[in-house]
């Protein structure tokens, strides 16, 4: 039996949130659509101009239950984490850091860029952890842009950065099976992709309008397909798209501040050890981000 195409679940705009003096949007968590696959989290961060001096500067701040999964299309971030893992963040670049049971990071304007007017285009991403791996310990792993696979399909390419698709396997260690895809299309060109029957499938636009089915989607548009349905764009402008997805979990996750877990008792344990100094920090750094008040 054939699959059916472009089955959309809904759309979502995105919220407009404020970090480091710049607008973001936020797409996940929403409230009628918690999780994609395992994906529970997703900023934008758009292509910003900053002044010499500004910019991005988040302190160190806590995780559990998660990975974080960091994809740079412009500037630079630094990274420093309680693991005293340091690493410059490039343009193509993921920075896959696994909280499990906790870990604190800061991301940083790196020191020769602060004096000097740069642009910052990040895409950033919350990867719930199976039951059997939530309290895993912490660990981070960086991944150049040149270890990342493309494939070239008639008039685009896609780079799989996280997970397999199209007979490639990103070096990105996943703990379920998930998806995460760059693509970019030229005018009038097609993209199929077709997940597993049990997968949810989300696709974002990053720049320019795509055809799907009956609709055509523009920039900041975040669609969700209904599980096992596959996807065909048609670019109507040459753009850029990203699609992410996976496997569903089983079991509800909560999510509370930066704690992502399948019980209560765990965030509450998370804040109570952020709250009282108990929980890893990164080395030199103590502007840390209080737990928010209740």
């Amino acid at each position: 039996m054939a699959t059916e195409q472009n089955r959309i679940e809904m759309q979502i705009l995105p919220r407009i949130m404020t970090l480091s003096g710049a607008g973001i949007r936020r797409i996940l968590p929403y409230s009628k659509k918690r999780m994609v696959g395992p994906f529970i989290f997703f900023d934008h961060f758009p292509s910003t101009e900053f002044a010499p001096g500004q910019g991005m500067n988040v302190s160190p701040h806590p995780h559990i239950g998660l990975s974080t999964l960091s994809y740079l299309l412009e500037g630079e971030v630094l990274h420093h984490d309680s693991l005293n893992c340091r690493q410059v963040l490039k343009p193509g670049d993921v920075n896959w850091m696994t909280a499990g049971s906790g870990i604190a990071h800061s991301e940083r304007i790196p020191e020769h860029l602060r004096t000097q007017k740069y642009h910052l285009h990040l895409l950033q991403f919350w990867v719930a952890l199976p039951l059997e791996k939530e309290e895993v310990a912490p660990s981070f792993t960086h991944h150049a842009e040149n270890e990342i696979p493309q494939v070239q399909f008639d008039g685009g390419s896609v780079k799989v950065v996280a997970g397999e698709a199209f007979g490639k396997k990103s070096p990105v260690e996943i703990y379920s099976p998930l998806f995460f895809l760059d693509v970019v299309c030229k005018k009038k060109s097609i993209f199929n992709f077709t997940p597993e029957p049990d997968h949810e499938t989300a696709f974002y636009i990053l720049s320019g309008s795509f055809q799907a089915g009956d609709d055509i989607y523009n920039e900041g548009d975040f669609i969700v397909l209904k599980a096992g349905s596959s996807l065909r764009t048609e670019c109507i402008e040459e753009g850029r798209f990203v699609v992410l997805g996976g496997k569903p979990f089983a079991e509800k996750r909560f999510i509370y501040w930066n704690f992502v877990a399948s019980s209560a008792d765990l965030i509450e344990n998370a804040k109570t050890r952020w709250k009282t100094g108990n929980f890893p920090q990164v080395p030199g750094e103590t502007d840390i981000i209080p737990l928010p008040a209740e």
